[in-house]
């Protein structure tokens, strides 16, 4: 029960904060983002553990998806791992993810993750806002079992570029 209240709030937090805030200023965000990394913040951990999932989070887009370094996004999830992506479609088993990973990304190449501006954990529960090229900015919600994503929930501010990911190509 506690996993999903915070996953209701934390979302509806960052969906509050991120879409009430207007275009211009995530513009000008997004922009300042791409042109210096000493941009403020928000972080809220408390534990070591709560850190970790924090420092894996970013090294999962950071460093995996950005490099498109499947070795490592594999590494960062759980075999079994449940993802339910920006169109409420779901995923079962890591190799179902990569497989919508890639094609995510032959439907958008330039996609990549700029900053992480606020980043939130809670017990084994993170919630991330990730900015994108063009003005995106997205939320992934995950739940980490033995250090890895075992579940993973993506919303989007704008998912039009991925509903050219076809359910098929899942």
């Amino acid at each position: 029960m506690y996993k999903y209240i915070f996953l209701y709030a934390a979302v509806a937090f960052l969906v509050l904060l991120l879409f009430h805030t207007e275009a211009s200023t995530l513009t000008q965000y997004a922009m300042a983002q791409e042109q210096s990394s000493n941009q403020t913040q928000i972080v809220v951990a408390q534990t070591q553990e709560e850190k970790a999932n924090l420092e894996r989070f970013d090294k999962l887009d950071f460093e995996a998806w950005n490099n498109r370094n499947w070795t490592l996004f594999r590494e960062i999830h759980s075999p079994d791992v449940l993802v339910v992506d920006f169109n409420g479609n779901a995923t079962r088993g890591i190799e179902q993810h990569v497989q919508w990973a890639m094609a995510a990304i032959s439907a958008a190449p330039e996609s990549r993750v700029i900053a992480h501006p606020i980043k939130i954990a809670a017990g084994n529960w993170t919630a991330v806002t990730g900015t994108l090229p063009g003005n995106v900015t997205m939320v992934t919600v995950a739940h980490w079992e033995d250090s890895r994503i075992a579940e993973e929930y993506l919303f989007m501010q704008n998912p039009i570029v991925m509903n050219q990911v076809e359910p098929g190509q899942q």
